[in-house]
């Protein structure tokens, strides 16, 4: 038996990390997970535990923070240390650090298991595919394996290392039930992960409604009864394996459900369905209410027309929804930013949010930002901001005027007759410690109420996770 230390500094329940859980358990190896990102709490686990392996998560606003703990770690131990996740997977050269033995790109399950396996039979385990491994002055960088397809052979997930964690008591119980996006959206790694995974089987794949239904107890085991979160990105898609999917769900739980659709997806059809199977809200990507802005930098081409037909049918079926916003966007006019204000009061938006735009690099509308002068040519991670709350790093933007407007953003959407004043306020007064209390009031009620969350749980969620909002 080999053992894995996976350690995670965010303070939010990892699907990845669950399956993590599942493969090393199922394949008869010991997982366990450090949830903190204080290094003497770090080098104690590792000490009492003594693991074969050390293991990271890897998003790339985490990365700075996870190279500082990797290398605190290496000058007390000799152990070996992997990334995984979708930093190392779409940016392997992190392999180079000094800190990094083991790089995971890609789906980790079964990649996982060979390296555990291999551990514990004494073998090299540099031949591997999904890893890049550095050994002496080499690195072997293994080719991609295929996506595990149908997904139904994946370890059944096992979210019990959350078990009697900050994370149980107060998230609510989520399904990650399709893997795959087809949308290109000019900010997001989307793209560059489809592409990598050319030739190497469906994208988009689905578990079967009999195994959805068992990846949905396992959550309910470990997580407070709320309403079911469902965090894929393609519902709608498949309308027959939806409808499968509710009617069998009913049969376990009364929970209500809350999910993620595209407003391309939330036809009436949809909609309808997920009224007559006691969803209470979705969330949707408005990203902006200028179409220009939509089409020439996001990527995402639906007029503005179709969002206030999906507002109005999640109305009329009585499902509230959250909007997802950016504000602070390379070539964005003050008018467009306002727009998107606009679309949010028209659409009559129950949960609006907001966050400033934040760049990442090698994706579309980075490169849109350099032509254009928003960024400079030698951009890279290390300029990258903890907090999407944080302020812009976009060049010749108004800085204070694009944080002031995300702090009262929520406010005027919900209460539209306090617009003139805030628009004053904005011009006005420059943004300040009472601004940006009031914006985290309204944001954790609003986010809250709308995953239907207990009061002091979620509170303690907000205190755990102070330093990345």
């Amino acid at each position: 038996m080999a053992k894995i230390l996976m350690i995670q500094i965010h303070v939010a329940p990892y699907a990845g990390t669950a399956y993590l859980n599942a493969a090393a358990k199922t394949s008869g190896h010991e997982f366990i997970l450090h949830i903190g990102d204080e290094i003497e709490g770090i080098n104690e686990k590792i000490k009492n535990e003594a693991p074969d392996l050390i293991g990271f998560s890897c998003m790339s606003n985490f990365y700075k923070d996870i190279l500082l703990l990797t290398k605190a770690i290496k000058k007390k131990f000799e152990i070996p240390i992997i990334l995984g996740g979708s930093h190392p997977t779409l940016f392997p050269d992190i392999i180079n650090e000094e800190s990094i033995d083991i790089i995971c790109r890609g789906e980790g399950e079964f990649a996982l298991i060979d390296i555990l396996n291999a551990i514990e039979n004494k073998k090299p385990y540099n031949e591997i595919n999904n890893l890049w491994v550095k050994k002496a002055n080499n690195i072997y960088k293994n080719d991609i394996r295929p996506l595990a397809e149908p997904l139904d052979n994946l370890p059944l997930i096992d979210w019990s290392c959350y078990e009697n964690t900050i994370i149980a008591k107060s998230s609510p119980p989520i399904a990650f039930l399709i893997r795959g996006c087809p949308y290109s959206c000019s900010y997001c790694f989307n793209a560059a992960t489809r592409k990598m995974y050319t030739g190497k089987g469906s994208y988009i794949r689905y578990f079967s409604v009999e195994r959805s239904i068992l990846e949905i107890k396992q959550a309910l085991k470990v997580f407070p009864p709320s309403p079911v979160l469902f965090t894929s990105d393609s519902f709608g898609f498949n309308l027959k394996w939806t409808e499968e999917l509710f009617t069998e769900y009913e049969k376990i739980t009364n929970l209500p459900f809350t999910l993620l659709i595209r407003p391309e997806l939330a036809t009436e059809e949809v909609i309808k369905l997920l009224s007559n199977h006691n969803c209470v809200s979705v969330a949707l990507g408005v990203e902006s209410g200028s179409e220009r802005v939509r089409k020439e930098i996001l990527n995402r081409c639906y007029d503005n027309k179709l969002l206030l037909n999906v507002a109005k049918r999640l109305h009329k079926y009585n499902i509230k929804f959250r909007a997802y916003n950016l504000i602070g966007l390379p070539t964005e006019t003050d008018e467009e930013l306002w727009e998107t204000i606009e679309i949010n009061i028209k659409m009559k938006t129950d949960f609006p949010r907001a966050a400033i735009f934040t760049p990442y690099p090698d994706t579309k509308i980075v490169e849109i930002a350099k032509d254009r002068g928003y960024l400079d040519h030698d951009f890279s991670f290390e300029n990258l901001p903890k907090s999407v709350f944080n302020g812009t790093i976009l060049k010749n933007l108004d800085k204070n005027k694009i944080l002031s407007t995300l702090y009262f953003f929520q406010t005027i959407i919900i209460f539209p007759k306090s617009k003139k004043f805030i628009k004053w306020v904005i011009k006005t007064i420059k943004p300040n410690a009472l601004f940006k209390l009031f914006f985290y009031l309204i944001y954790a009620y609003l986010h809250k109420k709308s995953e239907n969350r207990a009061f002091i749980p979620y509170i303690k969620y907000l205190i755990s996770n102070r330093k990345s909002i």
